[in-house]
């Protein structure tokens, strides 16, 4: 696994708009991401197919996202609240990073 620095995972700075996120880490890198794609890739055990079901049942068919706010959790992750009122995913700042940087960057804690 592909290790970072504390900087490159740390944020600056986060911003949103109707159709993006925007991380400024601590080391001058700014990661933008898709909210359609986040949400999507959320690491919450419903949407990993937990609790017996299947990956993609719960957001396979969002066609459109918004993000109503951003709560962190720590200092390792935040918590986006959806406008389709899904809040339980926790999004680590290392799976952010990595993601950003074709690193792979599975979300999941």
């Amino acid at each position: 696994m592909t290790q970072l620095s504390l900087k490159a995972t740390t944020p600056d700075q986060i911003d949103f708009d109707d159709n993006h996120l925007k991380i400024t880490w601590k080391d001058g890198v700014t990661s933008t991401f898709e909210l359609l794609d986040l949400r999507k890739r959320c690491p919450c055990v419903v949407c990993k197919g937990g609790h017996g079901g299947k990956v993609g049942t719960t957001t396979g068919g969002i066609q459109s996202i918004k993000l109503y706010s951003i709560n962190k959790v720590g200092r390792y992750a935040i918590n986006p609240v959806w406008s389709d009122n899904h809040q339980t995913g926790i999004y680590s700042f290392d799976g952010l990073r990595m993601l950003a940087d074709g690193l792979g960057g599975d979300l999941t804690l």
